[in-house]
């Protein structure tokens, strides 16, 4: 149902057969001569109680089947949405079906992506309700209208889970039939960034043979969005689940361009170019819009004339949705991998402004330099046991500068090249003679060192040998067993890994934070090394990194980490 506001006025006259509306003063319809009953201004509700449960607060939206309120359940000191059919629609069979097809269609969907339906029944005036769940946020049509270009990774973010609650009730034999953006609320939680709900079941279809009801729709009347309707849809033909599948074609198309795949003045006017036209691709319609061109391929795809050539079904749709996001996000990161160098550098990092403070950290543009969350995906590899004799950190190498000249002639076997060469050798050779004496000569046991450990020094009797004192700054705390929640840590290290994901760094390190001091795992630390780094928070990254190769001495890291800290750190003097 598409709400509109709330007109003034203080009653409402509308024919219970046909749904025209009348002047006040008539008593019969003047498109079908019925008869006409007079009802109460919506605004009558507010305040009220109804079936001595749900406390009307105040109305927000109505369409043509009924108004919207927002109430509290009296029981529970709860927000809910009420749904209240109009009197004058009470007498017809049709529209009261249609009403209660809705609240059952809704009641068999179990998924967190669907709209939940709390109750169902009857005011004490003799009106017909449906209590819902309430959902603070805005609908898809309103972040289009503020927020637009959205980047393509949060495009594929929302429209995934309108996906997953499509296939839960296309499992469950419901059919949408209205799905547009303003039936799609979008909702911003503390860890789940627009979190959706798919609502308004009001004329979904039930498809299974146990629904006995009165059939929802005149014959030859269309039900349904004319912007949004598939073409057997708008023929009036017999729909299935890839009618709904479409539409969400026709709501990918808008959320990249900005635009319908298709424009008119009138409802027969959408139909018929649904039916006789095929869209414009997307980046010819927009051509400043960014858009992946296997994107561009699977909503072109989607708005097939026959439903056999789109995605199977809703799973199989969302499947290749995340496929797309994940080519994407491949290509762009082949675009940013450095140009090999005859210079030792540290692996790039993110320059200019942070990560966080961009609009759309989700989104990342092509041409942009490497992300954090590129290179923290494959920290969980580099803490995996190596096998013996196998080459050292494979996955991080190629995303490393080189140290072996490319071009021939660039210090290839000349005398340049050996003496590049030879001091590289004396400052590596320097570094770890320095290291031995420091650690053999017991200078290192307070854990202060800046320089990369050497793999073969001595930890006398314990794993680490960081201080306990609670006053020590986190990364050189021993935490005791004791003290420890395993649970705890691991649901902090998910919501830095979101975090991560959203480039929300200042996030993201809080929550690593925490999981670390619920429970001081060496890859937490590792993690932490490399957000303070792309923080560039040189310091506190060492300091981190530093504690992983105490706890874990011969990590993978080891040679990634020694690298990054090769240009930072400062050379030992002489003894």
């Amino acid at each position: 149902m598409n709400f509109q506001p709330h007109p003034s006025g203080t009653f409402d006259l509308h024919c219970p057969s046909c749904g025209a509306d009348a002047q006040e003063s008539s008593r019969f319809c003047p498109a079908c001569g019925a008869t006409l009953v007079r009802t109460a201004d919506a605004d009558d509700y507010v305040g009220m109680t109804i079936a001595q449960k749900y406390r009307v607060e105040a109305l927000i939206g109505e369409g043509g089947m009924g108004r919207v309120f927002r109430a509290r359940q009296i029981s529970l000191d709860k927000v809910v949405v009420l749904k209240v059919l109009r009197h004058t629609l009470l007498s017809d069979e049709r529209t009261v079906a249609r009403f209660q097809r809705e609240a059952k269609a809704a009641s068999r969907l179990n998924h967190r992506n669907s709209i939940s339906v709390l109750d169902f029944g009857q005011a004490e005036d003799g009106a017909l309700f449906i209590a819902m769940e309430y959902v603070a946020g805005q609908d898809l049509h309103q972040i289009l209208s503020r927020e637009w270009p959205l980047g393509e990774a949060r495009v594929v973010r929302i429209v995934s889970q309108v996906l997953g609650a499509l296939s839960d009730a296309h499992g469950a034999g419901v059919i949408h039939r209205d799905l547009k953006p303003e039936n799609i609320m979008v909702e911003q939680r503390r860890n789940e960034p627009d979190f959706v709900k798919v609502l308004d079941f009001g004329i979904a279809k039930i498809t299974d043979s146990t629904d006995d009801g009165p059939a929802l729709t005149r014959a030859g009347f269309v039900c349904g969005t004319p912007e949004y309707m598939s073409p057997e849809q708008a023929r009036g033909a017999q729909l299935d689940h890839r009618s709904d599948l479409y539409a969400v074609g026709v709501i990918l198309y808008q959320l990249m361009t900005g635009l319908l795949p298709f424009e008119s003045d009138s409802a027969v006017g959408f139909a018929t170019k649904h039916l006789t036209e095929e869209p414009q691709p997307p980046t010819r319609r927009r051509p400043d819009a960014r858009i992946s061109p296997a994107m561009e391929r699977l909503i072109l795809r989607t708005l097939s004339k026959d439903p056999d050539d789109r995605p199977a079904n809703a799973e199989a749709f969302r499947a290749e949705l995340l496929a797309v996001e994940k080519e994407r996000r491949r290509e762009a990161a082949g675009s940013r991998r450095p140009q090999p160098s005859a210079v030792l550098a540290p692996l790039p990092r993110k320059s200019g402004g942070r990560p966080d403070d961009a609009r759309d950290a989700t989104a990342p543009g092509w041409g942009s330099e490497m992300t954090v969350e590129a290179t923290v995906r494959a920290l969980p590899d580099v803490l995996s046991p190596l096998p013996s004799g196998a080459d050292v950190m494979p996955a991080t190498r190629e995303k490393t500068d080189s140290v072996v000249p490319t071009q021939p002639g660039v210090g290839g076997g000349g005398l340049a090249f050996f003496f590049k060469s030879l001091t590289v050798l004396l400052v590596l050779g320097a570094g770890l003679f320095y290291a031995y004496i420091y650690y053999t000569q017991g200078a290192g046991k307070g854990g202060g060192s800046h320089f990369p450990i050497p793999s073969n020094a001595p930890v006398p009797g314990r794993t680490s040998v960081l201080p306990s004192d609670a006053d020590q700054p986190l990364y050189e705390r021993m935490i005791p067993a004791a003290d420890r929640n395993l649970e705890l840590s691991r649901k902090h290290s998910q919501d830095g890994d979101q975090s991560l994901e959203r480039g929300k760094l200042d996030m993201a390190a809080t929550s690593y934070r925490q999981a670390f001091e619920a429970n001081p795992d060496p890859e937490l630390a590792l993690k932490l090394g490399e957000v303070y780094w792309q923080r560039d928070q040189q310091d506190e990254a060492r300091n981190w990194w530093m504690r992983h190769l105490r706890d874990v001495r011969d990590s993978r890291a080891r040679a990634l980490i020694e690298q990054r800290l090769g240009g930072s750190v400062a050379r030992p003097s002489a003894p």
